[in-house]
């Protein structure tokens, strides 16, 4: 009985997409069906670093970027663009969750490496366009609920906008990050002007034995 069990009737249109999630089966894989994506880095610094470093590398994550690199891709950047599009096709075609954290994980370490960005310019303008074309693809009731989750995607983007603006960055993709910004405020009416959270001071946790001098 739905009614009693307070669920809404068979058909009923969803109005969120938590309302959506909520009525899903709780399905659990089988052991060793998971999708494997790549493990990233839980630690966005090396083992032994100073608090100086610290907090260094957890403002700027190309070391964490870069770990997920060379384990993963050696000498194939732009393979970590097609692993970011597989798991935002599972979570947009397939409803997998997880697939969804991850995307979120993984766009969130590209666009936070501020020296990762003046290094591997060519996975920035790719990865441009491949954000280009997701975010034309989210259907527009989940839009909201989906994408701008915890003001998750403005945030992080604008991270990427300040770090395409440096002087170190070749034209190209300067301009490139422009367009799309451009892009996004005109079809979402979306804020970039505003400053950044990483302006904030950033409070770091030092692993146990790490003592400021």
């Amino acid at each position: 009985d739905r009614a009693g069990q307070r669920r809404p009737p068979l058909g009923a249109e969803c109005r969120s997409y938590a309302e959506g999630l909520a009525r899903l089966p709780r399905m659990r894989p089988r052991a060793g069906t998971q999708i494997r994506f790549s493990e990233l880095p839980r630690q966005a610094f090396p083992d032994g670093a100073t608090p100086e470093e610290i907090t260094r590398h957890s403002m700027d994550l190309s070391y964490a970027l870069q770990r997920v690199m060379e384990q993963r891709y050696p000498g194939r950047p732009l393979d970590l663009l097609a692993e970011l599009q597989f798991a935002f096709i599972c979570f947009l075609i397939g409803n997998v969750y997880d697939a969804f954290e991850h995307w979120k994980r993984l766009l969130n370490i590209l666009c936070r490496s501020e020296e990762a960005i003046g290094k591997y310019q060519d996975l920035y303008i790719n990865l441009i366009s491949v954000l280009y074309h997701q975010l034309n693809e989210i259907p527009a009731d989940f839009f909201v609920d989906i994408v701008s989750q915890d003001n998750f995607l403005t945030s992080t983007l604008q991270v990427l906008f300040s770090c395409t603006c440096s002087s170190a960055v070749d034209e190209t993709l300067r301009k490139k990050a422009e367009k799309f910004k451009a892009h996004l405020t005109k079809k979402f009416k979306w804020d970039f002007e505003a400053e950044p959270d990483d302006c904030a001071p950033v409070v770091v946790e030092l692993p146990e034995g790490v003592q400021v001098d």
